[in-house]
């Protein structure tokens, strides 16, 4: 869709006002940096402007947000730092607008979840899904209860990979790594309203775009595509970045309450929790405070960039 065309289906939404500047955040964060982001991103223009004037304007949101990537192939297996970093802070950010946020991952990813949660959220906002595949139902149940009682309005997943054509969850390799991953695509069953955030095609949401444009651009992209859809997208050149992006947005809106997580400091410090737990570097496999093989150079200008755009 042209810029125009989704600038259009944004005014008859509603008020547009602020859609440039959350437009150059988009932009931003969709640096590519080797996935074909910034392509895939031009598949999903207004989303990034839906998803945050939903839960910047439409009331103190709620949300479940789902991350956790773990890699199986390094050397000490963890989960790796692009997702709970970002995810974090898209918690720590809705509390801070009166909201509240519960980070979800699963067994095998929960060291690294609740490390990057580490003095932002309280214990019982890391709810992590069971390793038996038998017990997942009825943890299920008890999420449905949560969300009825909390009044839960959004599930947001953000680096969180999901079922490819066959149905099993596959990483950037092509690797099926479902025996390490928990069916957490199943939380869309919830039925509330739905927002995606990836770099690279595997993960929830990227379903929501035709899948030629994913197979064309990413590696062993017709392997690894996933077919969930969720109602936004937000594509970037690291899935942190797009969890910031999410937040910088909202700040552009007029949300001064989230001028902490700007600071680059904020976020080293998430870094640097997670590396502590074992995290890896989704790309190099190493236990380094670093994102998806990018020098913290590069990594922290474009947190950087973002945070002034949002300002």
């Amino acid at each position: 869709m042209s810029r125009g065309r989704a600038l259009q289906r944004v005014r008859g939404a509603g008020d547009w006002r602020w859609y440039g500047r959350v437009a150059r955040i988009r932009d931003l964060a969709a640096h590519d940096v080797g996935r074909g982001s910034e392509t895939l991103m031009t598949f999903s223009r207004a989303d990034l402007f839906r998803a945050a004037r939903t839960l910047a304007t439409g009331g103190a949101s709620r949300a479940l947000v789902v991350t956790g990537f773990y890699i199986p192939a390094a050397q000490e297996p963890a989960a790796e730092s692009d997702g709970p970093a970002g995810a974090v802070e898209i918690c720590a950010a809705l509390r801070a607008l009166g909201g509240d946020g519960w980070m979800v991952s699963d067994h095998w990813c929960e060291p690294v979840v609740s490390a990057a949660a580490k003095g932002i959220l309280p214990q019982d906002r890391v709810l992590i899904a069971p390793r038996e595949e038998g017990d997942f139902d009825p943890w299920m149940e008890s999420l449905r209860n949560l969300v009825r009682k909390r009044g839960i309005d959004t599930v947001i997943y953000i680096e969180r990979v999901g079922p490819s054509r066959d149905g099993s969850p596959k990483n950037m390799r092509g690797v099926d790594i479902r025996q390490w991953t928990a069916p957490l695509s199943r939380l869309t069953e919830l039925g509330l309203h739905t927002i995606g955030i990836g770099d690279g095609g595997n993960e929830i949401g990227m379903g929501r775009i035709d899948s030629l444009p994913i197979e064309t651009v990413v590696d062993h992209g017709v392997q690894i595509v996933c077919t969930i859809p969720t109602q936004e997208l937000i594509v970037a050149g690291t899935s942190n970045w797009g969890g910031h992006a999410l937040v910088c947005a909202m700040r552009a809106m007029g949300h001064t309450e989230l001028d902490p997580f700007l600071d680059v400091s904020w976020h080293r410090g998430v870094l640097d929790n997670i590396m502590r737990s074992g995290g890896l570097d989704g790309v190099t496999l190493m236990n380094t405070p670093t994102v998806d093989g990018l020098t913290e150079d590069d990594y922290y200008h474009a947190i950087r960039v973002l945070s002034n755009a949002a300002r």
